[in-house]
């Protein structure tokens, strides 16, 4: 039987067959590529893959695992005043200053145009994480990160990540590494939401913002 092996989650919300989701195990101080991955149609069925999945040791995955974070690629908090949020804008001006090819505005959306799928989704994930686990949630955003860490010249820290994995399934792998980070506090990063002055969360697990910006 393997030893027990401590996990971090990933989760890209998206609509029926579009929820990414990942499971990672921690190799020391790195990341271990998927353990699992796959596909769900909702953030309760999402929950109850991952459930099944760190509970098949026949795979290769072992008994009694600990959930030690987790990184969701959608808003988990807002403004409080209802405007734009202060996270969004440092993001933004990241991208812009690492040359991000494409429309910025439109890859760092404001929380208020965003799509229902990743707004609602993100939200009951993070509730039912709560409900499931001691753990903490990082806000993801994996096309900014992978377009920084690029740029700063760490690609090779998530390539072996992601190769070969499906577009939600990879950013729900993105979505874990910045969870890893949170947890590892790692060198570079930091986390964003202590820029936002007055926030509100709709749950209460500990929320953060990690990325790589300093």
């Amino acid at each position: 039987m393997p030893e027990r092996m401590d996990f971090i989650l990933g989760f890209d919300p998206g609509g029926k067959d579009n929820f990414g989701w990942s499971v990672c195990g921690i190799d020391g101080d790195k990341l271990r590529r998927p353990a699992k991955t796959g596909l769900a149609n909702d953030a309760q069925d999402a929950i109850d893959q991952v459930e099944r999945s760190i509970k098949e040791p026949s795979d290769g995955l072992p008994e009694e695992p600990k959930v030690l974070a987790a990184g969701i690629d959608a808003p988990m908090f807002w403004s409080i005043t209802g405007g734009n949020r202060r996270v969004d804008e440092i993001v933004r001006k990241a991208l812009k200053d690492k040359g991000f090819p494409g429309s910025i505005g439109g890859t760092v959306q404001d929380v208020n145009s965003l799509r229902g799928a990743c707004l609602v989704q993100g939200v009951l994930l993070g509730k039912y994480l709560h409900e499931t686990y001691t753990l903490k949630i990082t806000e993801a955003h994996p096309k900014a990160l992978r377009h920084l860490l690029k740029e700063s010249g760490q690609s090779g820290k998530i390539n072996p990540l992601i190769k070969g994995l499906g577009d939600h399934e990879r950013d729900a792998t993105l979505a874990a590494f910045a969870a890893w980070s949170m947890h590892e506090q790692s060198p570079g990063w930091r986390d964003l939401r202590s820029s936002e002055e007055d926030s509100v969360q709709p749950f209460d697990t500990p929320v953060s913002y990690w990325m790589p910006i300093q």
